[in-house]
């Protein structure tokens, strides 16, 4: 249950004459929980309807991940596979109302076509977004019924956290970036992830390859259970990191190739060396410090979780999770240690690599550290993603940051190899159009606090 309080309506005239004077003598105040709006179509409003729901409105293991059942499944994790809990803070980190920011007001350019942030977030199938500006909520906006009590799925922003506890782990010395990941993990050894170093599995410079019919987004979902896998296939995330072979055109830290087996493999050595589940560790040393709601993560039918994309939270915790680590990355935090944060978002020197992998189209200039996108946009802008439009995306000389859950569409097929080509998108689903977005954001902000 959610601890925090909202402002509820009064019916005292004395209080309605009283908050008008006050409103005439302050500036705006940010609301909160918002509903803007609703986008979803007639096929979407009947999924998961009636009591039962006829049998074509069910959502299944075999169309989650399709339209138009996807966006109950995003915002409905635990109702479709088993789960382990993250627990939250009895004390959540502050986010308190700043200024309110007008959607209509901000308008930016993308692909040649000028639009307003209102326009962006409809068009992009937004389910909820919140702007942080320092350190106050100043835009809180929730779509198509879903709400602030509600979590949703990070999908591979999760890989940012498993990133960061592996930094934690590295900056106390309980982790070598520098060993192969099979001195922590035995059975990974002959393996492509056993065989790179701990810092190559994070950075995504692994030259692996995965079988044609074991890609590296459906196979592993198929291990977990989200999707029906074939008979023969692995029926663990352990499993799974085993059928894996090395690619033989290219070399470990010379490429950059985004795959879920890496995540997967740094997490296993993560429980080994502190002898705690994923869940505990996050639960212990982040969200029990940070976090107003429990939150939590897929499991394969070992218990293991899905440290590359299984997560899912509120929204504001979300927001709460990215502001930690902003100011993390300034020393301005004592609930989890900046050394871990400044290391997890250490400037990385594989741009060159990154612009040839499968990520790069709309990420121009990006480098990629710790499974935390490295923007290179001159303000030490840094960023998590995943599929189906998941986002945050901070700006520390902005002191800005930004979450977005969406639900949109994605059947592009994964390349199984560094070969396969990048993954294309429609240029307003891009990274590039949410941080034309945020620089719009940032400007109108500056622009205010000058007038």
């Amino acid at each position: 249950m959610n601890r925090e309080k909202y402002p509820t309506n009064r019916s005292s005239h004395l209080f309605i004459a009283a908050a008008l004077l006050c409103a005439s003598m302050a500036p705006a105040v940010a609301v909160r929980a918002q509903t803007g709006g609703t986008f979803a179509d007639g096929a979407e409003a009947r999924v998961m309807q009636g009591f039962p729901p006829p049998d074509n409105e069910l959502v299944t293991r075999k169309n989650s991940l399709r339209s138009p059942f996807l966006r109950w499944s995003l915002r409905n994790t635990r109702m479709l596979i088993p789960t382990a809990n993250v627990q939250r803070s009895a004390e959540p980190l502050p986010l308190p109302d700043g200024r309110k920011l007008d959607p209509d007001m901000v308008q930016f350019t993308v692909d040649g076509t000028t639009l307003t942030l209102s326009d962006y977030l409809s068009r992009t199938r937004t389910d909820g977004f919140i702007v942080v500006h320092d350190g106050r909520i100043v835009m809180e906006r929730y779509f198509d019924g879903f709400g602030p009590d509600q979590t949703h799925a990070w999908a591979s922003m999760t890989k940012s956290v498993t990133g960061l506890v592996a930094a934690q782990l590295i900056a106390e010395g309980k982790l070598d970036p520098d060993a192969p990941l099979s001195s922590y993990v035995a059975e990974l050894a002959g393996t492509p992830f056993g065989e790179a170093t701990l810092q190559q599995n994070l950075d995504m410079e692994v030259a692996v390859r995965y079988p044609a019919n074991l890609p590296p987004d459906l196979g592993l979902f198929g291990a977990v259970g989200l999707v029906p896998r074939a008979a023969d296939a692995p029926d663990s995330i352990y499993g799974f990191l085993k059928v894996t072979q090395s690619a033989p055109d290219v070399t470990n830290g010379h490429v950059w190739y985004y795959q879920n087996g890496s995540p997967e493999a740094v997490a296993w050595a993560i429980r080994r060396v502190t002898g705690e589940s994923w869940s505990e560790r996050v639960s212990r040393t982040l969200w029990s410090k940070l976090a107003g709601n429990d939150a939590d993560v897929v499991v394969d039918h070992t218990g293991t979780e899905m440290a590359c994309g299984g997560f899912n939270t509120t929204l504001r915790d979300a927001a709460r999770f990215a502001e930690l680590v902003r100011k993390g990355a300034a020393g301005n935090t004592s609930v989890f240690p900046a050394v871990a944060v400044r290391l997890a978002l250490k400037p990385t020197q594989n741009a060159a690599a990154f612009a040839r992998g499968n990520l790069a189209q709309g990420r121009p200039g990006y480098s990629y550290h710790d499974y935390w996108y490295q923007i290179n946009d001159g303000d030490g802008s840094f960023a998590a993603s995943g599929r189906f439009g998941q986002a945050i995306l901070v700006n520390p000389r902005a002191r800005l940051t930004i979450v977005k859950f969406s639900s949109t569409p994605d059947e592009e097929a994964r390349p199984t190899n560094a070969s396969g080509g990048a993954i294309a998108h429609a240029p307003l689903e891009t990274a590039d159009a949410l941080h034309q977005a945020m620089s719009a954001i940032a400007k109108t902000l500056a622009d205010r606090r000058s007038q």
